[in-house]
């Protein structure tokens, strides 16, 4: 039987430092899906083959990122390695709508949500690259604990009980701790607040007395018993002559 005239690759096995990844790629990974690829990859190889282009010098069309993880992996460029890829000879335009359409969700298919949950507490869903979000999205418990996980589960939930409780206590002491200091700074401030308003108060404490001529000033002072030739007169000595005369 002859191959389907469909097939327009060549399946070869190249050295990895022949082929260049494109520089216009539009695709990108989160360090979470690359973390999810390299996991999978680890666990089941290089499944699926990396597309590049004969007639642009092997420029990978397909598998940016599949074989991004494969350079970690194997150390590349320090250790070059031998990989297998799928050979196309197109021009440029074929190869730039060609990588946007390996990689588009209009191309591809989407979930059946029901026989994805079906399929889901049989696998390992997290080498399947799914995430909480994706199985709270089907309508399944990410969990997915046994009576045993869960029953391990609850005896470690007991034994860090007492932990718990402690740092709670701890929260709460530091809280009070805090509370305290701030109250104490709130009264310091109020103190501060006062004692600048006395010394402003104290600052207006003072009397200027004016007189048209020496003997007017020379009679004052004689009435309180005060020098005629002095410039200042302390209020607290003026205080006892007013008592007196009171």
């Amino acid at each position: 039987m002859e191959l389907s005239k469909y097939i327009k690759s060549e399946s070869v096995e190249l050295n990895r430092s022949a082929i260049h990844f494109a520089d216009y790629n539009p695709r990108k990974l989160s360090d979470e899906s690359r973390k999810t690829l390299k996991r999978g990859i680890k666990k089941f190889g290089l499944v699926g083959g990396i597309v590049v282009n004969k007639r642009t010098g092997l420029t990978v069309v397909s598998g940016h990122q599949r074989l991004s993880v494969m350079d970690e992996l194997q150390k590349f460029p320090d250790n070059d390695y031998r990989i297998r890829v799928d050979v196309i000879d197109v021009d440029e335009q074929q190869e730039k709508e060609l990588n946007i359409l390996m990689n588009n969700p209009n191309a591809q298919g989407s979930w059946d949500f029901d026989a994805l949950a079906r399929i889901v507490p049989d696998i390992d869903w997290k080498d399947a690259g799914l995430t909480d979000a994706d199985l709270n999205m089907i309508g399944v418990d990410f969990l997915l604990q046994t009576e045993e996980e869960s029953s391990i589960a609850d005896e470690l939930e007991s034994m860090m009980s007492p932990v718990t409780e402690q740092k709670e206590a701890d929260k709460a002491a530091k809280q009070l701790e805090r509370a305290e200091k701030v109250a104490h700074m709130k009264e310091v401030k109020h103190q501060v607040k006062e004692n600048a308003q006395k010394q402003a108060e104290n600052m207006d404490a003072y009397v200027i007395l004016s007189f048209d001529t020496y003997e007017a000033k020379a009679a004052f002072c004689e009435r309180f018993g005060y020098d005629p030739d002095m410039k200042f007169i302390k209020g607290e000595v003026f205080d006892e002559q007013i008592e007196r005369i009171d």
